[in-house]
C-alpha cells in the first residue's frame, strides 16, 4: 500500500485562472437568531444558521452537520439548547461529548508523535468522537494511545494517502512537476499571485502554464505545518489573470467564501481529474504525510489524485479550499479520503484578496 509522497508530474494543462475563496472558519458562538422556515441543505443560508447556532449555544452545541435527508443537525448536550435548535429550523441530536472534550483528546493525539505516514485523525461530528484512519498493518502504537480514550474515539483501517500536486482548474510546471492553480488574488499594493499547494510551491523556481507563458516565480510557502503557498504573477497584462474557477471546463462566478457543514456538497477542479464532487467530512483533521504533519486540513470524499494538489475546492458560489493530498489509485476504493487546505487561512496570512 502507497504511503503519502510528493506529487508526481502528469496529467493535462489549461489556461491560469481561478478564484475561490475558503472559509476555515469554525461553528463558533453569537446570540441566537431565529431563521424563517426548516434549515434544510443550500449553501451559504445552511451554513450562516448553522454558524449563528453554534455561536449562541457555546459549550452547549457540538457541532453541526446534515443528515442523509438533507436537514440541519446540531449536536447538543441538553433539553434547553435542543429547544433553541428546534427554534431556529434545524434538528437537534443529543450527544455525550462536548468539542472542547474532542478537541482535547485530538490534541493529545497531535502531541503523541507515534502516528504513521498515511494516517489521519480529527473529530467527526456526525458520530461525536474522533475518527481515527489508519493504514493496514501500520501504527500500533498510535492505535494503542488512541484507544485509551475509549468511546472517544474511532478507529478505522484505511488506504495510506499521499500530496499531490496543483490548478483553480488549470495547470502549472516546474523543473517536470505539475500541480493545480488554486486563486488568482491580489495583495494591498495591487500585485497579482497565485495560491497553490504548498508541497508545490516548495519547489521553489518559475512557473509556467501548460503553454510554456510564464507565471512568474513563487514567492511564499508554507509546507508541512500548512499545505500553501503564492506564485507571483509576472506579467498579468499578458497572462490575464481572473477571479472564479473552471466548473467541467466552463467559468463559474465565486461571489464569497465560507465554510459548509459536515456532510455538505462540495466540488473541486483539478489538472488531472477535472470537476469532481463529494461531501465534506470533517474539518480541523490532522494528517501525516510522508513530508511532514499538516494540521487544520478539511477531509472529504471528493476524487482526488497526483497532480490535482493546489486545486480549488468550492460549494456553489461559495470557496471552500486548496487541495492538499489524498489516497492515490482508484476513487472509488473503500476508504478513499481527499484533504484540502483552508484557503481563508493562506489569504489572511499573506495578506492577499481573491480577484
Amino acid at each position: 500500500m502507497s504511503s503519502f509522497l510528493p506529487s508526481r508530474p502528469g496529467g493535462r494543462i489549461r489556461s491560469l485562472a481561478v478564484g475561490l475563496l475558503l472559509a476555515l472558519a469554525v461553528l463558533l458562538a453569537v446570540p441566537a437568531v431565529g431563521v424563517a422556515g426548516p434549515a434544510r441543505s443550500g449553501g451559504a443560508d445552511v451554513a450562516a444558521t448553522a454558524d449563528r447556532l453554534t455561536r449562541a449555544l457555546g459549550a452547549q452545541g457540538a457541532g453541526a452537520y446534515l443528515d442523509t435527508s438533507g436537514r440541519l443537525t446540531v449536536n447538543v448536550l441538553g433539553a434547553p439548547a435542543a429547544a433553541q435548535v428546534r427554534a431556529a429550523g434545524a434538528t437537534p441530536r443529543q450527544v455525550t461529548r462536548s468539542t472542547a472534550r474532542l478537541e482535547r483528546v485530538k490534541a493529545s493525539l497531535d502531541a503523541a508523535r507515534t502516528a504513521p505516514v498515511g494516517a489521519s485523525w480529527g473529530v467527526d461530528v456526525a458520530s461525536n468522537a474522533v475518527l481515527i484512519t489508519v493504514p493496514a498493518g501500520r501504527g500500533a502504537a498510535f492505535v494503542a494511545k488512541a484507544r485509551t480514550f475509549g468511546a472517544a474515539v474511532r478507529v478505522e483501517r484505511s488506504p495510506a494517502v499521499q500530496t499531490q500536486a496543483f490548478y483553480g482548474g488549470q495547470a502549472i510546471l516546474h523543473g517536470g512537476s505539475r500541480c493545480s492553480a488554486g486563486f488568482n488574488t491580489r495583495s494591498g499594493s495591487g500585485r497579482n499571485y497565485v495560491l497553490t499547494a504548498g508541497h508545490c510551491t516548495n519547489l521553489g523556481g518559475t512557473w509556467t502554464t501548460s503553454g510554456g507563458q510564464t507565471i512568474g516565480p513563487v514567492a511564499a510557502s508554507s509546507f508541512p505545518g500548512n499545505d500553501f503557498g503564492a506564485i507571483r504573477i509576472s506579467n498579468p497584462a499578458a497572462l490575464d489573470p481572473r477571479g472564479g474557477v473552471l466548473n467541467k471546463g466552463a467559468f463559474q462566478d465565486i461571489t464569497g467564501a465560507g465554510r459548509v457543514p459536515v456532510n455538505s456538497m462540495a466540488c473541486k477542479t483539478g489538472s488531472t481529474t477535472g470537476t469532481t464532487c463529494g461531501r465534506v467530512q470533517a474539518y480541523n483533521v490532522t494528517v501525516r504525510y510522508a513530508q511532514g504533519t499538516v494540521s487544520g486540513l478539511t477531509r472529504t470524499s471528493i476524487c482526488t489524485q497526483p497532480g490535482d494538489s493546489g486545486g480549488a475546492m468550492f460549494a456553489g458560489s461559495q470557496a471552500q479550499g486548496i487541495t492538499s493530498g489524498g489516497t492515490v489509485g482508484s476513487c472509488s476504493q473503500s476508504g478513499f479520503q481527499s484533504f484540502f487546505q483552508p484557503a481563508d487561512e493562506a489569504l489572511s496570512v499573506y495578506g492577499l484578496t481573491l480577484l
